[in-house]
């Protein structure tokens, strides 16, 4: 919400840019009932149509309102349906009931023979400005963006197909990896994936701050788990080593037990007496033991020679291969 807030206080100097916002408002987020002006706009019907745009947002129903009064010197009714048991959160209310047919003839949803147009004219969407006012409008009217901390994800909801196209397209243009969807059978979507595409079309809509608000918190998510990925990783690491440094633990007490400590090579009974007396300690600790010192491979290479000696019997404890997972500590 603290999005639709910070983009609904933005108000757009040039008369196109203030059209495309609220053509897309209208289209996204209003309704148009025929026959007259609803109860209580008050006086008898001054428009065969009546606007109502309805929202959660006490901002954007203040834009709403704005861009009547600037683009068309019209004062709308606004209203506030205050939360109930049915309803938890206020409701907010934009009610227009004169020259409605010039404000929807104006921001393209009659045509020039005055009938509902599907789909949005590519009058309203020439230049860059304009494309990010409609943009800004659809977000504001049905749009929602997932958390900074969360995964990214950034949706439009559409009335109907040619109007998610459309945004799709206009959203392509302005650079941003947006694509028209359909969830279900007839719920008409438009949708942006990717922390960094999310950042870039917050801020080409306009809410600088939420932009890095969200770029904060897209990069601490990532080195939060880049952080949970290396400790698993080092956690996988050290069971391995230690089941490695068990085995060879085994191995050294079964060529003591069968050869005895007379019969092993001084560099063999080195290694091994350091092994058992540090069955926790890596390779290249054991290395750093010995006098003088050995790398942790020449230590690998002692400890499988004392394996060699006395192999282990069926079922017994295998030696490690050539991946030693003690070469990782």
């Amino acid at each position: 919400m603290r999005v639709k807030e910070e983009l609904a206080a933005l108000r757009p100097a040039a008369p196109a840019e203030r059209r495309a916002l609220l053509a897309a408002l209208l289209r996204f987020a209003a309704t148009l009932h025929i026959g007259g002006a609803t109860e209580g706009s008050g006086g008898p019907d001054r428009s065969r149509f009546t606007l109502v745009l309805t929202g959660g947002s006490g901002g954007v129903a203040r834009l709403a309102f704005w861009l009547l009064h600037a683009g068309y010197g019209v004062r709308a009714d606004f209203r506030v349906r205050e939360a109930g048991a049915l309803a938890p959160r206020s409701r907010y209310e934009v009610v227009l009931a004169e020259r409605v047919e010039q404000v929807l003839a104006d921001t393209g949803i009659l045509d020039a023979a005055g009938r509902l147009s599907f789909g949005v004219g590519g009058g309203l969407l020439r230049g860059r400005d304009a494309a990010a006012c409609f943009a800004r409008g659809a977000f504001l009217g049905r749009g929602s963006v997932s958390g900074p901390t969360r995964e990214p994800h950034l949706e439009i909801g559409a009335p109907e197909e040619r109007t998610a196209g459309t945004l799709a397209a206009a959203l392509v243009r302005l650079g941003l990896p947006a694509r028209a969807s359909v969830r279900g059978t007839d719920q008409h979507r438009v949708v942006v994936k990717g922390g960094e595409a999310i950042g870039r079309a917050l801020l080409t809509m306009g809410a600088q701050s939420a932009y890095l608000a969200w770029e904060d918190g897209r990069i601490r998510r990532q080195v939060r788990g880049e952080a949970v990925r290396l400790a698993n990783a080092d956690q996988a690491n050290l069971r391995r080593s230690v089941a490695a440094a068990m085995t060879q633990v085994v191995a050294v007490e079964r060529v003591v037990g069968q050869q005895g400590w007379e019969r092993l090579p001084a560099d063999l009974a080195a290694v091994a007496a350091l092994r058992l007396a540090h069955p926790d300690a890596s390779l290249a600790e054991l290395g750093a033991l010995l006098d003088p010192p050995r790398s942790k491979g020449a230590v690998l290479a002692r400890l499988r020679r004392l394996a060699s000696m006395a192999p282990a019997e069926a079922g017994g404890e295998e030696w490690p291969g050539t991946t030693q997972p003690g070469e990782d500590a």
